[in-house]
């Protein structure tokens, strides 16, 4: 079926409390009708447990996300929210990743590439980038997987398109300083790559960060379809064609027409700055 509800959580996320904001999330999962359920960046731990981290980091067979996969099958929902990982090779290594359990019992992992370390925000003291993009192959929908600042970087919602994206989802931790660019750039992502974008935002206030909720639906004409509100809690749901991603880029055909040679003239000139 090409038409489905998607579910954006829009909720406050507490510090340390891993088991409380796993119950919050097996009660919203139940109780909303998306058949895609979003939850915000880091939305298992909270933003960010800092000193905390590394005890808090996950792994990919930890009880904890064994419990969203169980609770994705059992819904036969997708579930698509944040949680520290550790490298599973790399002793010391933890990630800001995205992750996408199926509503058949498939888990996906998406690791933040773009970490913003500038102003109120330090991620690369806590974090390593991520190297791999991810397109999760839902029960429901494909969905490109990007965290918060990779949204200002045009090439990954791209890339994603073009892997097979039906959905672009952007999990975030956004204070309402950075709330009037997130609102300039989401619509031109969904219009350039003629394709749904979602993006869910936590609210609440930890340390100095006052996180702005507004979180969106926006269809493939970069058209709002449903937005929560500022600052409080909110569950937005909206529904989503998936068939009209055909419709979009016929009369719109702006994946057909991306230019190769453009994006190697990008790479080259920023492999040459880098050796200068």
């Amino acid at each position: 079926m090409a038409k489905l509800y998607v579910t954006l959580a829009q909720v406050t996320c507490q510090l340390h409390d891993k088991e409380g904001n796993l119950k919050r999330m097996r009660d919203i999962v139940r109780k909303t009708k998306g058949k895609i359920v979003i939850f915000p960046e880091l939305s298992l731990t909270g933003y960010l447990p800092r000193d905390d981290l590394f005890k808090q980091a996950e792994t990919m067979a930890s009880p904890m996300i064994k419990a969203v996969i169980r609770l994705a099958k059992e819904t036969r929902k997708d579930i698509v929210f944040g949680a520290p990982m550790k490298d599973e090779r790399v002793p010391g290594l933890v990630y800001n990743s995205c992750l996408l359990a199926s509503g058949i019992g498939r888990l996906f992992r998406y690791d933040k590439m773009y970490l913003p370390t500038f102003g109120p925000f330090e991620e690369r003291v806590f974090f390593a980038e991520g190297k791999d993009v991810v397109v999760a192959e839902g029960k429901h929908a494909k969905a490109g997987l990007m965290i918060c600042y990779d949204m200002f970087f045009p090439e990954l919602s791209k890339l994603e398109s073009l892997l097979g994206a039906q959905l672009l989802v952007n999990i975030s931790a956004a204070p309402t300083t950075s709330r009037p660019f997130f609102r300039r750039v989401m619509p031109g992502r969904a219009v350039e790559n003629a394709i749904y974008v979602a993006y869910c935002n936590m609210v609440g206030v930890h340390g100095s960060l006052v996180f702005g909720g507004g979180s969106v639906l926006y269809g493939p004409r970069g058209e709002e379809i449903a937005r929560g509100r500022d600052l409080e809690e909110d569950i937005v749901e909206g529904e989503v064609d998936l068939s009209d991603l055909d419709v979009a880029r016929r009369f719109r055909p702006t994946v057909r027409d991306t230019r190769v040679e453009i994006l190697d003239e990008i790479g080259n000139v920023l492999r040459k700055g880098k050796a200068d």
